[in-house]
């Protein structure tokens, strides 16, 4: 009996720990790029993260895409607001830019020419699939914890 209710004690301490728990800050990073005016002007990049805070001072590196083959054409970083600004290499039409900062990374391909550009989709699961996930952790955590005590009281009995 006493070992139940220290048991039960715990977990009560835990959950109350687990809700004092303030949240964390992680966020997925984005990138994308626009031309300031016709297409041999410069190209200018913003990076930023999930809610919209820009990724300032941010490594980035700007490569050009011929014939399937990456080559480092710009390396540099970002300025306060995000935005980094580069001068587009005479007859190259595809790039590829990649921004990295603390462990964010973005990356996305642009072409000029066919006016597309992708961003990085990641391997990320949406925010609320994340939630729901990690309550069904706990849920399965939790479930395991009850199987066991039910069979210690079961042995005990």
């Amino acid at each position: 009996m006493v070992k139940m209710r220290t048991v039960t004690l715990l977990g009560l301490a835990i959950l109350l720990m687990m809700l004092c728990i303030s949240p964390v800050s992680a966020h997925k990073a984005f990138v994308g790029a626009f031309l300031t005016g016709d297409a041999d002007d410069e190209i200018q990049i913003k990076a930023w993260y999930e809610g919209g805070v820009p990724m300032a001072n941010a490594e980035t590196t700007i490569y050009t895409v011929e014939d399937g083959e990456k080559e480092v054409y710009v390396e540099g970083v970002t300025d306060d607001q995000g935005f980094f600004t580069f001068e587009p290499e005479y007859k190259v039409t595809k790039y590829s830019i990649k921004v990295e900062q603390t462990g964010h990374r973005a990356k996305m391909d642009l072409d000029l020419e066919g006016g597309v550009s992708t961003g990085s989709t990641g391997e990320e699961l949406p925010l609320f699939a994340r939630i729901i996930a990690g309550f069904g952790y706990l849920v399965g955590l939790a479930g395991i914890a009850m199987i066991y005590s039910a069979r210690k009281m079961r042995n005990e009995s």
